[in-house]
């Protein structure tokens, strides 16, 4: 147990450094609107192969983070760390551009600290901007001269979230958590003239910079109840609600003028840095689950947050309020198989539909996918150890090449491992 602790906390401390210096995922225009492109699992692997259905459904080997009031439902210590990657390609009516990035996903210790009463600390992105946009125009002057413009950003906000889980009664269960977000999100639009008329004229980009950094408290809180409705099915209900917050917020302006190697040849930074407050809007999570209490569940969820309320510097930004409804479901054909390891691999499968906060062009984007997903059980389990590999999928598009907007077709996928030990399991000599 012991060389498992040190190579925890080793993990730890890789993944955290990891998590803090880079998170970006891949080149996403529309992760240029908001806050960037938000992560909205904030369950595990195991919810992201059911579309994202988990705040009802509970699991004993999983990190029910999803939902605070599941917490309780570990009662081993968890330990689940997941890598995720993309592969997007994005595409208008004549060009398209293919992207791919993968990066630390989440980082989750949880710890029983009675029968009742579980809690945990996780790590994960909130959101994450990343995109490179350019655009030309011949000036309505000189038709010999270019104009170019360009605009890139990245960086993101992190989540540190610390949750307890309390079973007050036979199945009900109430949970909350608080979560520390911290981030930088830099944005730079440049432009650039061309004459081919003039002979050696120096050429040199100006450049307008943003450096926002980000840093507050959000709160959740969180309900589950599951009743025996026959003596061999159990139906589950469970609810999440994410409290609006004003997070603190400050920003840096600069101009600029670089070469064409991006080397700053001029630089003047704006006297007074802004320093004001982002409106987070709140946000409610819903399911309801069924299950035979052994080796099937099904899931479905509802998921909506009111962005037309979000506020960047009290500014308004064109953002609408946005949903998603997922079905999602999980089946191992035997847990306890000896004779077959196929038959103790837990197989997922969901499918989701709902809108993007995204307005561009009066018109909002369709976010829609179908995932599949499997944990696979590592070694020999035992009453102190046990071991697991996860993986999902996801396909989806979002966005459409009509009204001349931008079309998105993603792949994701990520891989992670679950360890659940008895870390306070008092041992006799006879």
């Amino acid at each position: 147990m012991y060389k498992i602790l040190r190579l925890l906390i080793c993990a730890v401390v890789v993944c955290l450094t990891q998590a803090v210096q880079a998170q970006n995922f891949s080149n996403s225009p529309y992760s240029r609107y908001g806050l960037g492109d938000l992560n909205e699992n904030q369950g595990s692997i195991r919810t992201n192969g059911m579309a994202g259905a988990g705040v009802s459904a509970g699991n004993n080997f999983q990190a029910n983070t999803a939902n605070p009031a599941l917490l309780y439902y570990n009662t081993t210590t968890v330990f689940d760390i997941g890598l995720a990657g993309q592969l997007r390609t994005a595409k208008n009516s004549t060009l398209s551009r293919r992207d791919g990035n993968a990066n630390l996903s989440y980082l989750t210790l949880g710890v029983p600290l009675s029968k009742r009463w579980s809690s945990a600390i996780s790590l994960r992105p909130y959101s994450t901007v990343n995109y490179e946009i350019t655009q030309s125009a011949r000036l309505g002057s000189n038709p010999q001269a270019m104009e170019y413009r360009y605009y890139t950003g990245e960086g993101g906000i992190t989540e540190l979230n610390f949750a307890h889980g309390v079973r007050i009664a036979e199945g009900l269960g109430i949970g909350a958590s608080a979560s520390y977000l911290f981030g930088t999100i830099t944005k730079e639009s440049a432009s650039l003239i061309q004459d081919t008329s003039l002979v050696n004229s120096g050429q040199e980009i100006v450049v307008f910079s943003e450096r926002t950094r980000y840093s507050d408290v959000m709160f959740r809180a969180g309900a589950s109840y599951r009743k025996k409705i026959t003596d061999k099915w159990s139906l589950g209900a469970g609810t999440v609600y994410s409290l609006s917050s004003d997070i603190n917020t400050t920003r840096k302006s600069a101009y600029e003028r670089r070469t064409l190697s991006d080397v700053v040849s001029e630089q003047n930074i704006l006297p007074d840095s802004a320093s004001g407050s982002s409106r987070v809007p709140a946000s409610i999570r819903a399911g309801l689950s069924l299950d035979n209490g052994n080796n099937f569940t099904v899931a479905a969820e509802y998921y909506a947050q009111k962005w037309s309320d979000f506020r960047n510097f009290n500014e308004t930004r064109e953002l609408g309020d946005s949903y998603m409804m997922a079905l999602g479901a999980e089946y191992t054909p035997n847990p306890n198989s000896v004779s077959s390891y196929l038959s103790r691999v837990t197989y997922r499968a969901g499918v989701k539909y709902g809108n993007s906060p995204y307005i561009i062009n009066g018109e909002q984007l369709k976010d829609m996918a179908v995932t599949w997903g499997m944990t696979f059980p590592i070694g020999q389990a035992s009453m102190y150890d046990y071991y697991q590999m996860n993986t999902a999928f996801s396909l989806g598009r979002r966005g459409t090449i009509a009204n001349g907007l931008i079309q998105e077709n993603y792949f994701d996928f990520s891989i992670g491992f679950t360890i659940n030990s008895r870390w306070f399991l008092k041992r006799r000599l006879e």
